[in-house]
């Protein structure tokens, strides 16, 4: 018996292999989950040889259901025309804990079949993963101090990182992780965040790595002139910073600087909980992280949208259909989105980023890509789309202050 077990193991386990080459759920599932893969399809294949010979396969059953545990989420029972496996729970870590028991929303990564027969998951690659969700809870307003909470607590570091961490094991995370490794690969360096302004759920990579910023420092400026300083707009400065928004001009934002100094920028830096060591009347084009640009950012949304003044409407406008936004031209078509984006290289400063705010479905987020990969617009453009799919993904539920305040605590 033991024998036939061994060589069963050894037959779906090649199987297995053969099948995943290429799928990465798949093969993420044999990496990770591969002995209890392999004894739950064992143990209900021999069920089933068993059930030929009318013998009773309780005992065969229990075996099958104590060798993957009860995971946090909502797993779909196991018949013969579902076969459903559950990973996450193994990933979930320490810092991303809180955001998934404080979620209303239940998920179940599933390889589901067309077929009756359970052996066909595999033979006719019919694999898939999905996302099942409950009733999301209704859309909260977005929260200056909370978002800013969340942003400060979010991991460094080269990880990828998502307060669902169940969706890190989605197929357009992998496509997220194949540009990551292409990027290390070539020795580039890059760093992103995409926040809900509604929720705080938020995916991450590199958060806390200063970027030259180049001219994405551009959008928060116009954006705090308007804000603190809205009676200096006149004719002559709208011309100026729809210049210095739209294409980027660099002599019109410096003609801004000369004219209105950096008291807006003070201003914004501790309207949005950072740092005044940004500011630098010699330098207007200072290093940032992914999580001060967001932080920037998340004071602009709010000048856009919420904390208003008679220049509102018109400021946001200019952000529209920027030059270079890479952002943009990935997802300008399917939202509506605000942008500025910084492009820059010399023998020491080089810098390819993108950051502003995504409207969708009447839902708000901010996107901010980072990197010192001049010359990669095309790849930047199709990470912001895979982060646009994973963003598709995220629940729309309500983070606790008091659990953002948590991610990062062991």
């Amino acid at each position: 018996m033991k024998k036939s077990i061994h060589l069963l193991n050894q037959s779906l386990s090649a199987k297995i292999r053969r099948t995943c080459e290429g799928d990465f759920f798949c093969s993420m599932l044999l990496h990770r989950n591969r002995k209890r893969i392999l004894r739950t399809t064992a143990a209900l294949l021999f069920t089933g040889l068993l059930s030929v010979f009318g013998l009773t396969s309780g005992s065969l059953r229990n075996v099958a259901e104590a060798a993957v545990p009860t995971p946090k989420f909502t797993e779909p029972s196991v018949s013969s025309q579902d076969f459903s496996y559950m990973a996450a729970t193994e990933a979930q870590d320490s810092h991303s804990g809180n955001a998934l028991e404080g979620s209303s929303a239940e998920y179940a990564l599933s390889a589901m079949s067309s077929s009756a027969d359970s052996e066909s998951i595999y033979e006719d690659g019919s694999m898939a993963w999905t996302l099942s969700e409950t009733a999301a809870p209704e859309m909260q307003t977005p929260d200056l101090d909370f978002l800013l909470s969340v942003v400060s607590k979010i991991p460094g570091g080269e990880e990828f990182s998502c307060s669902q961490t169940e969706l890190l094991f989605s197929p357009p995370a992998e496509t997220i992780r194949d540009i990551l490794d292409a990027f290390e690969e070539e020795g580039r360096r890059i760093g992103f965040v995409l926040l809900d302004l509604h929720s705080g759920n938020y995916v991450s990579f590199d958060p806390d790595y200063s970027f030259y910023s180049a001219s994405t420092m551009k959008g928060p400026y116009v954006a705090a002139l308007n804000k603190f300083s809205p009676e200096v707009v006149d004719e002559y400065t709208e011309s100026l910073m729809e210049n210095t928004i739209g294409w980027s001009s660099n002599e019109d934002y410096e003609t801004l600087h000369y004219l209105y100094g950096n008291d807006v920028m003070y201003d914004m830096t501790e309207y949005t909980s950072v740092s005044d060591s940004i500011v630098d009347d010699y330098n207007w084009y200072p290093y940032l992280t992914p999580k001060e640009l967001t932080q920037l950012w998340i004071g602009t949304y709010f000048y856009f949208f919420e904390d208003t003044n008679e220049n509102s409407n018109w400021c946001r406008s200019l952000y529209t259909d920027t030059a270079e936004s890479f952002i943009g031209s990935a997802l300008g078509e399917g939202h509506t989105v605000y942008t500025k984006a910084g492009w820059y290289s010399d023998w020491e400063d080089i810098a390819r980023n993108d950051t502003g705010i995504i409207r969708a479905g009447g839902h708000d987020w901010i996107l901010t890509i980072m990197s010192d990969a001049f010359e990669s617009y095309d790849e930047l453009e199709a990470l912001a789309a895979a982060l646009d799919e994973v963003r598709k993904l995220m629940p729309y539920g309500e983070l606790e202050i008091a659990e953002a305040a948590d991610f990062s605590k062991p």
